[in-house]
């Protein structure tokens, strides 16, 4: 089904200090955290058909010992070191505002923003996120990859849904 408004949705898994990957990227706090269900996460693909990525995000699920799990979806991954596109993704090198505005306008599903840090400050910064799907894991890092870093960026959003999914907290949030 095409949506007349494509939304941009952040659903993304952190930790209670808001630590979306330790500092070497990797993500097995959050793997060991015992889930009820798929967190939504199979809900959320039906919703899309394309994903946005850093290149950081990116290379960590290439390196996956699986195939590429977003081959049937649009791919765009924002780098500033690689330019075309491989087999999976587009490479863009472009204002983040911009190139969602441009998106947006098309036909399309709704479009989910995969990761990571430092492309999720971008959005921030230009009020991009449309809806929030938040799993936070029952774990304080201190330290890594953090949604949150950086300034200019208080928006509001409107809580629509709080879930138990075993040992996460899935909170969804629209904005307003």
């Amino acid at each position: 089904m095409v949506n007349k408004h494509r939304s941009v949705i952040l659903y993304i898994g952190t930790s209670i200090d808001g630590y979306i990957a330790s500092e070497d990227g990797t993500l097995e706090w959050l793997e060991t955290t015992e889930v009820e269900g798929d967190s939504g996460y199979n809900s959320l693909l039906e919703r899309i058909d394309t994903v946005i990525m850093g290149k950081g995000t990116y290379d960590v699920i290439r390196g996956f010992e699986m195939d590429y799990p977003y081959r049937a979806y649009e791919n765009y991954v924002f780098s500033q070191s690689s330019t075309g596109s491989d087999e999976y993704a587009s490479f863009i090198n472009e204002d983040v505002k911009t190139f969602i505005k441009n998106i947006k306008q098309k036909p399309g599903k709704d479009i989910w923003l995969i990761g990571g840090g430092n492309l999720a400050q971008e959005f921030f910064k230009g009020n991009l996120i449309d809806e929030f799907q938040l799993a936070i894991a029952p774990i304080i890092l201190g330290n890594g990859i953090s949604l949150y870093s950086g300034n200019e960026i208080a928006q509001n959003y409107t809580l629509t849904k709080v879930e138990k999914l075993g040992q996460l907290a899935m909170l969804h949030y629209m904005k307003k």
